[in-house]
């Protein structure tokens, strides 16, 4: 997320009571991350658990890159790409004319993947968006999510890493289900996590 969307965020959180509240929990939270270093590198502790640093550097698309290119082939989008696209992918990032809920330069039923990696969990109205995502997608077009781990504590909405940014926390039991109602057959999701502290569920349009 850009910085002048993350400064919008602070500013609604004085203006609305939900994200008033989401604020000052973050701030609190910020105050219990230490700093560890061990034989391993630079981690962080935070209400008992141990988080490598490189969780907070981004790039989270490198973790998962081989596996969705196992599904992600031909002409396709990646959905919040910032400035780490997956390989091959037109990317979507956070602009005016075209993000996560405005997609009207690809016509319905005209992709063969939609990526996205690190973005639902930003989006509100999440249902909408990935609605949106698949209706781009052709008849057994393919759908890979890679999202946070919901064990993930510093990611969750009012951690000290994402304050306001996060929205909600995904599992992949909501979006097993969701896709399933939406025409997507899934074929396969990780139940637990990976090195990068989150897991990916991919599906295959009906």
């Amino acid at each position: 997320m850009r910085p002048t969307e993350a400064a919008r965020k602070v500013a609604l959180a004085f203006t609305d009571p939900r994200r008033l509240s989401c604020y000052l929990r973050w701030q609190i939270n910020r105050r219990f991350v230490r700093q560890v270093v061990l034989p391993t590198g630079i981690h962080h502790l935070y209400r008992g658990d141990l988080y490598p640093d490189y969780l907070n550097h981004g790039d989270a698309c490198s973790f998962i890159r081989e596996k969705a290119l196992l599904y992600c082939s031909g002409v396709g989008i990646d959905v919040g790409a910032d400035v780490w696209p997956l390989p091959g992918a037109i990317p979507v990032r956070e602009e005016k004319e075209q993000n996560a809920y405005a997609l009207d330069a690809f016509p319905n039923a005209s992709l063969d993947f939609v990526f996205s990696s690190h973005c639902l969990e930003h989006l509100r109205h999440w249902e909408r968006a990935l609605d949106l995502w698949i209706r781009k997608l052709k008849p057994g077009g393919r759908i890979f999510l890679y999202l946070p781990h919901e064990s993930m504590k510093l990611w969750r909405r009012a951690g000290p890493w994402v304050g306001l940014r996060h929205e909600w926390i995904p599992t992949w039991e909501v979006l097993e289900r969701f896709l399933e109602r939406h025409g997507v057959e899934v074929v396969e999701f990780d139940r637990g996590r990976d090195s990068y502290w989150s897991f990916f569920i991919a599906g295959k349009r009906r």
